[in-house]
C-alpha cells in the first residue's frame, strides 16, 4: 500500500509539471503573436511581400504574379447546303469540278473554306505587352484519308507591344497575320458606297441578340457591322508604329510579306513599306509607299514586283472635304519591259491620282461628293483598292503552291461606282437624299481607258453570284475556263463572265454607269419593317457618253434589279425575302454563238426568302431559300434553273 500510495503521489507530480510546461508554452506564443500584432501595425502600409520578409524571412513563399490576364474566345460556325437543279449546267470540257452535274447535291462545310470552329487566344504578360494566336478545326467530309480533319493555327502566333517615351508612343506588331491598311493606293481593299445586297449573310457577319440590329443598322448608318479585316490587307512580319511624335508627327514601318509573297518558293521575296503622317488638328497629310519583290533565279539577278509612291491628305475649308492621294509606281518584270515600254509607249513609272471634294448639305441642298481618277498601267500594286487590268502578271511554274501568283487579270472590267482599275481614267457624282422614313443614294460614273490593251470586257452575275460560285468547290481561287463555253472565272464568293470584243475600229473603251440605292423603315402591323432597293446600269462602248448607253452601240450593256423586305416579327426572329432580276445584253461586235449566230442576250431571275432567329445572346440560327433561273437566248448551253437551301447555325463566345 506505501507503495502504491508513492506512485501516485509520483503521478501527480508528473502530471502538474506537464501542465505547467503547456502553460509556459501557451504564454510564450501569445506573447510572440502580440508582437506580431505590434509589427503587422507598423508594417500596415507595406507590401505583404515585404512584411513577410521583415517578419517571416522568405517562408511563406508566394508565386509572382506572371500573367495579367488571358482569355479564350472564338465561334463555331455549321453551314450545310443542298442544291437541286432542274436543268443539269453543262460544262466545257476543261470544267471537270461542277456540282451543277447531278440533279441533287448536298454539301456540308462554307463555301469559303473556312473552319468550322476558330479558338481565339490572347494574354497580357504584362500592361504593355500582349500576344495572340488563335486555333481552328475544320472537318472537309471527303472520307477516312488523312486530310479529313484539318486542325491548326490560322492567324498565326503574334506578339505586341506598346512602349511610351518622352519621345513618342510606340506600337510594335510582329509574328503571324496582321490585318493592317496604310493608304488606299499602297495598303489597303476597297470600301465602296455601300450599295449591296444584305440578304446572304458572310461567313465574318456577327452574331447579335437581336437580329434586326443587322437591318436597323444599315438602314441608319448604311453599312452593317465588319470585323477587323474591313478595308484591310493581311501581312506577316513586323509592324512599328509610332505615335504623339514631335510637332503631330507619326509614323508606320513594315517589313515581311503580304498575299503576294511567301509560300514553297526557295528564292527571297517580301514586301516592304511605311508612312510618315503630319497632322494639323483634323487634317493631315502623310508620305505613304510599299513595295513588293521576289526575285525569279537562284543568282538573284531577274526580279518580277512593283514599287509606288504616293501622297495622302484630308482637309476641311470652309465645311468642304477634300481628301485624295497621288503618286507614281511602277512594274518590274523581265517579260513586260518591252511590252509596256515599247508597244503602250509609257516610261517606266506611271501617275496614280485621285482626287475627291465633299460639298456637305449645309452649303447645298443636297450633299455632294466629286470624284476624279486616274491610275497609269504602269502602276501595278494587288494589295491596293484598285484592280489591275493591264497586265498579265508573270508566273513562274511553282507559283500555284508559292502563293505568289496575284489575282488573275480583269481586263476591261464592269464595276461599281467606286471601285477603281488602272489604265483608266474618270469622274464620279454620288449624292444622297435623306427624309424621316426614306434613304436614297445615288451615283454616275463616266470613265475611258488610258491605253486600249485588252480586247476583252468582263462583268458579274451579282443575282445569282453566290449560288452560281457553289456551282465549283474546293477550287482555288481564280478558276478560269469553268461553264459550258469556258469564259467564266471563279472568284472568293463569285463568278465573273469574260465577252472578247472584235470591233477593228476600236481605239479606247468608254465605261457609264448609274446606281441607285433607295432604303425605307416602316411599319406593317405595328411591325417594324425594311425595304431595300438597289438598281446598277452600266455599259461599254466605243463613244464617250456622259451617261449610260442603252442602245446597240454599247458592246456589252448591263440592268440589275435586286428588292429585299425585312419584317420583324417578334424581338428574336426576322422573316426575311430577296427578287433579283438581272438583264445582260452584247452587240454583233463581240461574240457569236455558232450555231444561232448571235451574241449574248442573258436574263437572270433569283427569288429567296428565309429566316433569322436568335438562339440566345451569342448564338443565332439563319436559314435561307432560294430559287434561281437563268438563260441565254443565244447560247443555248448556257441556262440552268434550280434551287438551294442553306442552314448556319453560329455561336460565338
Amino acid at each position: 500500500m506505501e507503495k502504491l500510495k508513492e506512485n501516485r503521489n509520483l503521478e501527480t507530480i508528473l502530471l502538474q509539471k506537464k501542465y505547467l510546461f503547456f502553460l509556459i508554452i501557451a504564454f510564450s506564443l501569445n506573447s510572440t503573436f502580440a508582437q506580431d500584432s505590434l509589427a503587422l501595425k507598423k508594417y500596415s502600409d507595406r507590401p505583404i511581400t515585404e512584411l513577410n520578409a521583415k517578419l517571416y524571412g522568405v517562408f511563406p513563399k508566394k508565386l509572382e504574379e506572371t500573367m495579367k490576364n488571358l482569355s479564350i474566345g472564338g465561334y463555331y460556325r455549321f453551314v450545310g447546303n443542298y442544291l437541286h437543279m432542274d436543268k443539269a449546267y453543262y460544262n466545257s470540257p476543261s470544267d471537270t469540278i461542277s456540282f451543277a452535274k447531278t440533279p441533287n447535291k448536298v454539301f456540308i462545310g462554307d463555301d469559303s473554306q473556312l473552319p468550322e470552329l476558330m479558338l481565339n487566344i490572347s494574354g497580357k504578360p504584362s500592361e504593355t505587352t500582349s500576344f495572340g494566336t488563335d486555333l481552328f478545326v475544320w472537318n472537309r467530309l471527303v472520307g477516312f484519308d488523312s486530310t479529313n480533319y484539318i486542325k491548326g493555327l490560322n492567324l498565326g502566333v503574334n506578339l505586341y507591344g506598346s512602349f511610351a517615351t518622352k519621345l513618342g508612343n510606340f506600337n510594335i506588331m510582329t509574328g503571324g497575320i496582321h490585318w493592317y491598311s496604310l493608304s488606299p493606293f499602297t495598303f489597303y481593299t476597297n470600301i465602296g458606297y455601300n450599295r449591296y445586297s444584305v440578304f446572304e449573310r458572310n461567313p465574318w457577319d456577327p452574331v447579335t441578340k437581336n437580329p434586326e440590329d443587322r437591318y436597323s443598322g444599315y438602314y441608319r448608318n448604311g453599312g452593317i457591322q465588319q470585323d477587323i479585316r474591313w478595308g484591310k490587307q493581311a501581312f506577316q512580319g513586323i509592324i512599328v508604329e509610332a505615335g504623339a511624335l514631335p510637332k503631330n508627327f507619326a509614323a508606320v514601318l513594315m517589313y515581311g510579306k503580304s498575299v503576294l509573297n511567301g509560300g514553297t518558293v526557295f528564292t527571297p521575296n517580301s514586301s516592304f513599306g511605311g508612312k510618315i503622317k503630319k497632322s494639323f488638328g483634323k487634317n493631315f497629310v502623310s508620305y505613304n509607299t510599299f513595295s513588293s519583290k521576289q526575285y525569279l533565279d537562284s543568282l538573284n539577278r531577274e526580279t518580277i514586283g512593283f514599287d509606288i509612291h504616293t501622297i495622302e491628305y484630308e482637309l476641311t475649308w470652309k465645311e468642304i472635304f477634300f481628301s485624295g492621294e497621288m503618286g507614281t509606281g511602277r512594274y518590274l518584270s523581265p517579260y513586260y519591259d518591252a511590252l509596256l515600254e515599247n508597244i503602250l509607249r509609257v516610261g517606266k513609272y506611271g501617275e496614280a491620282i485621285n482626287f475627291k471634294v465633299l460639298f456637305p448639305k449645309k452649303i447645298i441642298k443636297l450633299p455632294i461628293e466629286v470624284n476624279y481618277f486616274r491610275i497609269s498601267p504602269r502602276v501595278i500594286n494587288n494589295n491596293s483598292s484598285f484592280w489591275n487590268s493591264s497586265v498579265v502578271e508573270a508566273q513562274s511554274s511553282t507559283s500555284a503552291s508559292s502563293g505568289n501568283a496575284v489575282l488573275a487579270p480583269f481586263a476591261s472590267s464592269m464595276v461599281q461606282i467606286g471601285q477603281m482599275t488602272n489604265n483608266r481614267q474618270g469622274f464620279n457624282l454620288n449624292s444622297e437624299y435623306n427624309t424621316k422614313h426614306l434613304r436614297v443614294s445615288f451615283g454616275n460614273s463616266i470613265a475611258q481607258e488610258i491605253q486600249n490593251i485588252s480586247s476583252q470586257i468582263t462583268y458579274s452575275h451579282p443575282v445569282n453570284n453566290l449560288a452560281l460560285s457553289r456551282f465549283w468547290r474546293w477550287s482555288v481561287y481564280p478558276t478560269p475556263g469553268l461553264g459550258p463555253y469556258g469564259n467564266l472565272t471563279k472568284v472568293y464568293r463569285g463568278v465573273y463572265e469574260t465577252v472578247n470584243v472584235t470591233d477593228s475600229m476600236l481605239k479606247k473603251k468608254n465605261f457609264n454607269s448609274i446606281e441607285i440605292y433607295a432604303k425605307s423603315n416602316f411599319k406593317i402591323f405595328n411591325r417594324e419593317t425594311y425595304l431595300n432597293y438597289f438598281g446598277a446600269f452600266s455599259s461599254i462602248q466605243r463613244n464617250f457618253s456622259p451617261f449610260t448607253v442603252f442602245t446597240e452601240q454599247a458592246y456589252v450593256r448591263t440592268y440589275y434589279h435586286q428588292l429585299e423586305c425585312y419584317l420583324k416579327l417578334s424581338s428574336i426572329f426576322i422573316l426575311t425575302n430577296y427578287v433579283g432580276w438581272e438583264r445582260i445584253i452584247a452587240n454583233y461586235n463581240t461574240d457569236l454563238d455558232l450555231t444561232s449566230r448571235r451574241p449574248r442576250n442573258q436574263e437572270g431571275l433569283s427569288w429567296a426568302t428565309g429566316f433569322d432567329l436568335s438562339l440566345g445572346k451569342n448564338a443565332g440560327l439563319y436559314f435561307r431559300q432560294r430559287w434561281i433561273n437563268y438563260k441565254d437566248k443565244s447560247f443555248y448551253l448556257n441556262r440552268y434553273k434550280g434551287y438551294e437551301s442553306t442552314v448556319e447555325l453560329k455561336i460565338i463566345f
